[in-house]
């Protein structure tokens, strides 16, 4: 579990299970995620791998966020090794719209890159992002992170973003 002022980084709990659905299927918060919105059984398939499979073998850098105040679920955040390329670290974080503009992303990002930092003993954290994801480009260099390098996958172009240890 991590903390900030205002949140709680934790892994995921049962009772956790239709926010983390509702959060993956919404379209809204998938614009920018991935390959886009998830069907209700590719969510569900997701939330299995977590529970069962991520979990139980020890990885445990993706985590539920909740606001301290009351509780409420805002989204997920994980920093863990890129799928492409296993020795690059990358932080992501996903909120629900309502939560959009207060600040909570940036919160998220800075606290990860602190870990991957401190507790990772990692020498660079990277994050990804859609090139015309400038609410998301802003949180990263608000965050310390600086444009990295460009990569294309099937969808296209995107920027990595890199923040090295200092």
């Amino acid at each position: 579990m991590m903390e900030t002022e205002r949140l709680v980084l934790r892994l995921f709990q049962t009772a956790d299970r239709d926010d983390f659905i509702r959060l993956f299927t919404d379209q809204t918060v998938m614009k920018f995620v991935d390959t886009g919105v998830y069907s209700i059984e590719k969510a569900e398939n997701l939330w299995r791998k977590l529970t069962e499979e991520f979990y139980p073998n020890g990885i445990t850098t993706i985590y539920g966020v909740f606001a301290k105040d009351d509780g409420r679920h805002l989204g997920t955040a994980s920093i863990r090794p890129r799928p492409e390329k296993n020795d690059e670290w990358e932080i992501t974080y996903i909120l629900k719209p309502d939560e959009w503009g207060q600040g909570y992303a940036t919160e998220i990002a800075r606290k990860l890159i602190e870990f991957g930092f401190n507790e990772l003993n990692l020498e660079a954290v990277l994050a990804t992002v859609d090139t015309d994801h400038l609410a998301s480009i802003h949180v990263l260099e608000k965050a310390g992170m600086k444009h990295f390098r460009d990569e294309y996958d099937e969808q296209g172009k995107f920027y990595v973003y890199r923040r090295s240890e200092q």
